[in-house]
């Protein structure tokens, strides 16, 4: 696999390398990406987490039932 880095990214990797942060390139993007793994996963156990709760308001019969503009609006309002 290739991949493209911008020159700031590039620069961004090297310097880290070279302050000791990391052994090498690598290293770098190895860290990276399971940094990035971490970040969806912890996205997708929040998303689900909002899913549930809204699932559970509708069977508990906490909603509103919106119809027209002029209700969505009133909604906002008073909010």
């Amino acid at each position: 696999m290739n991949v493209r880095l911008s020159p700031e990214q590039q620069a961004m990797i090297r310097e880290k390398v070279a302050r000791g942060y990391y052994r090498d390139e690598d290293d770098v993007i190895a860290n990276a990406l399971a940094l990035l793994d971490e970040h969806d996963k912890a996205k997708l156990e929040a998303l689900l987490a909002a899913l549930e709760e809204g699932e559970a308001d509708l069977r508990e019969g906490r909603f509103v039932t919106i119809r027209t503009q002029e209700e969505l609006d009133a909604l906002f309002a008073s909010l």
